[in-house]
């Protein structure tokens, strides 16, 4: 997609995801984010949870290849920023996760070879019927001509 096919109001909806507890125990290992809340069920059942959740920020890097998914980067020249990200739910393993995203502004570059999209991003926790996580992503984009 380029600059030039977006329109504010656009919503577009991505294909699902099942969090797994590998996704988990890979994301922990490569970030260093070894909370026991993360890797333990029985450390996190002592925090009031239903058992082992996921990090916030794997809700979002999954958030973000869904929408990689839908071709939304295919012709990005940056992004250019992820902000207000609020976490709303915790995500478990086994549960699975669709992002909507809407076209909240759209904004050409003074060049006229670019323009930014910001989109309005959120994930839903499909298994529970919640948003687990919403935010804003903004890409600079080319465009066709």
């Amino acid at each position: 997609m380029f600059f030039e096919d977006f329109e504010v109001g656009k919503k577009l909806v991505t294909r699902s995801r099942v969090i797994t507890p590998t996704d988990i125990d890979l994301f922990a290992g490569l970030t260093g984010a070894v909370n026991p809340l993360f890797l333990s069920d029985e450390a996190a059942r002592k925090r009031g949870f239903e058992g082992r959740i996921a990090p916030g920020m794997l809700v979002l890097s999954m958030a973000i290849g869904l929408m990689y998914q839908l071709g939304l980067f295919d012709n990005i020249i940056a992004l250019t920023g992820v902000d207000g990200v609020r976490f709303r739910s915790p995500v478990r393993p086994g549960d699975e996760l669709v992002v909507e995203c809407e076209v909240v502004e759209k904004k050409e570059a003074k060049s006229g070879k670019a323009g930014v999209v910001r989109f309005r991003v959120v994930c839903r926790n499909e298994t529970k019927g919640v948003a687990c996580a919403e935010g804003y992503v903004t890409l600079l984009y080319s465009k066709k001509s």
